[in-house]
C-alpha cells in the first residue's frame, strides 16, 4: 500500500471494485524492460523460472467474476467495471521464493504481530536476515516491543522509537521529548520513525501547523546525532494525493474510496513542494543527521528530482517501501537509478510480517526481468497498471538487500550459523 500502518486503514474494500479497472488501465502502463536476452548472468542465476506450462492467458491470479448481463450486441452499454479482459500476453512468470542474498528489510510494521516465533520461521524461509520494526513507540511500550523482538531474537529485529506529540504547546515539550528519546535509545531503540502526520496533522492549539524545520525540533535532531541513530522519515505522500480529485487524477479510485487520503486542499494542507523544502532545510542544517526517506523520499514518480536530492545531501538515503508500483512502471529509469545510487537505497517493503506473497513480489521485481505483473499481493492496489522487473546485478542487489542497511544502521554482525540463524535448506527459487 502506498500508505502504511502509519495512519491509513486497510484497502481491502477497494479491491473488488477496482480489479477490473486495473486490467483496463494497466494495458497502458509502460513498455517492458530491456529484453530478457540482455539480462546479466548474475541476475539470471539468481532466479529460476517455474516449470514449463501452457501460456498464461490471465494477468491476475484470480478468475474474474462474470460480468453482469448486457443486451446482446450492446457493448456500448457495458459498464466499465464489468469489462474484464483477459491478457493475451504469453510471458514467463518467475517465482522467487527466497531472497537472492540475505536481506534486511529496513521498513516493516510489526505492532499487530502475535506470534513472533512464526515470523522468525517465515524470515528463515524467505532468506530475511533482519526486520526493522518501526512500531516501537516509546517508554513502557517500547520496552515491551524490545522484549518481544530484539531481546528475544538478537540480530533478527531492530526496533525504532516514535515521538509523543501531545502537549507541544507546553514550553517544556521539546526538552521532555528529547530526554525521552535519549532514554529510548539507551533502552535499545535503533532509530527514530517520524510519520507523515508530522507536517500534515500535528498542530498547535491555535491551529498552526508544526513545520518540519521548526526550531522546536532542534533538540530531537541533536539527540539522533549524538546517539548516531538514523531517522526514518515519511514526508508527504504520492503526487496524486496532493492534486485535485478529478477525472485526471490517476489514483482517483483510491481517493474516492478513502477521501481522508487526499491532501489537495491548500486551505488545510501544505503542498508537497513546501514539505520537501522544509525537510531539505533540516538535511542542510544538520549534515551529521542520517535521514532515510521512507517510500523513496515520496518522489518515486520523479526519480530525477530524487537523484538531485541524493547528490545534494550526502546524509540522505531512501528505502523502497510501498513504491515498487511506481518505479516498476518505469523500469528503464528505475534500473539506471538503482544502479547509479546503489550505495544510497535500502530494501524496504512496508509489510506487517514475514508475508510470503508480499515478499515474493518484491524479490521478483528486483531479481527478474519478468514483464507485466501485479503488485497487489505486496501493498494492495496502488494504481491501475502492472510493473516490470529490473533484474539488478548481484553486486547491486547485495548492497540494496543487505550491505547498505548493515553499514547505515550500525548493528552488530548477525551470525547466520548461530542459534537464531537462517535454518533449514535453501528452499525453492
Amino acid at each position: 500500500m502506498h500508505t502504511n500502518m502509519d495512519s491509513n486503514p486497510p484497502r481491502s474494500r477497494l479491491l473488488p471494485r477496482c480489479a477490473a479497472l486495473m486490467l483496463v488501465l494497466g494495458w497502458f502502463g509502460c513498455a517492458g524492460p530491456v529484453p530478457a536476452t540482455t539480462a546479466t548472468p548474475a541476475a539470471t542465476a539468481a532466479t529460476t523460472a517455474v516449470p514449463e506450462e501452457p501460456p498464461v492467458t490471465t494477468a491476475t491470479p484470480t478468475t474474474p467474476a462474470p460480468p453482469s448481463a448486457s443486451p446482446a450486441g450492446d457493448i456500448a452499454a457495458l459498464p466499465l467495471a464489468d469489462w474484464q479482459p483477459s491478457s493475451t500476453l504469453a510471458v514467463k512468470r518467475t517465482r522467487v521464493a527466497r531472497a537472492g542474498v540475505p536481506a534486511i528489510d529496513a521498513h516493516t510494521h510489526l505492532a499487530r504481530v502475535e506470534d513472533v516465533a512464526a515470523v522468525v520461521a517465515g524470515m528463515d524461509a524467505l532468506g530475511l536476515e533482519t526486520l526493522v520494526n518501526l512500531d516501537g513507540f516509546s517508554g513502557g511500550r517500547l520496552e515491551r516491543a524490545l522484549d518481544r523482538f530484539d531481546r528475544a531474537y538478537p540480530g533478527r529485529f531492530l526496533t525504532y522509537a516514535r515521538l509523543d506529540w501531545s502537549g507541544i504547546d507546553d514550553p517544556g515539550w521539546a526538552r521532555r521529548a528529547a530526554a525521552q528519546l535519549a532514554a529510548d535509545f539507551e533502552a535499545g531503540a535503533k532509530g527514530l520513525k517520524l510519520l507523515k502526520n508530522f507536517g500534515l496533522h500535528v498542530r498547535f492549539q491555535d491551529g498552526r501547523r508544526l513545520a518540519l524545520d521548526d526550531a522546536l525540533m532542534e533538540p530531537i535532531w541533536e539527540v539522533c546525532i549524538r546517539y548516531r541513530r538514523p531517522l526514518m522519515w515519511h514526508v508527504a505522500d504520492p503526487a496524486p494525493f496532493f492534486t485535485p480529485l478529478d477525472a485526471h487524477n490517476e489514483r482517483w479510485h483510491e481517493l474516492h474510496e478513502f477521501p481522508e487520503w487526499s491532501f489537495a486542499d491548500r486551505g488545510r494542507f501544505p503542498s508537497r513542494e513546501q514539505l520537501f523544502a522544509e525537510r531539505n532545510r533540516v538535511l542542510e542544517r544538520h549534515p551529521d543527521l542520517i535521514v532515510v526517506g521512507a517510500h523513496l523520499g515520496s518522489s518515486s514518480e520523479d526519480l530525477a528530482r530524487l537523484a538531485g536530492w541524493l547528490d545534494r545531501y550526502p546524509n540522505f538515503f531512501v528505502d523502497t517501501s510501498a513504491r515498487i508500483n511506481e518505479i516498476g512502471r518505469q523500469p528503464y529509469t528505475a534500473r539506471r537509478f538503482l544502479v547509479r545510487y546503489q550505495d544510497r537505497v535500502l530494501f524496504g517493503t512496508d509489510l506487517r510480517a514475514a508475508d510470503r506473497a508480499g515478499y515474493e513480489v518484491y524479490f521478483r521485481f528486483f531479481e527478474t526481468d519478468d514483464e507485466y505483473f501485479d503488485t497487489t499481493p505486496a501493498n494492495d492496489r496502488q494504481g491501475f497498471w502492472m510493473i516490470y522487473g529490473v533484474y539488478l546485478p548481484e553486486p547491486v542487489l547485495r548492497k540494496l538487500y543487505h550491505d547498505n542497511a548493515r553499514r547505515l544502521l550500525g548493528f552488530e554482525p548477525f551470525d547466520p550459523a548461530g542459534p537464531a540463524g537462517l535454518t533449514g535448506p535453501a528452499g525453492p527459487r
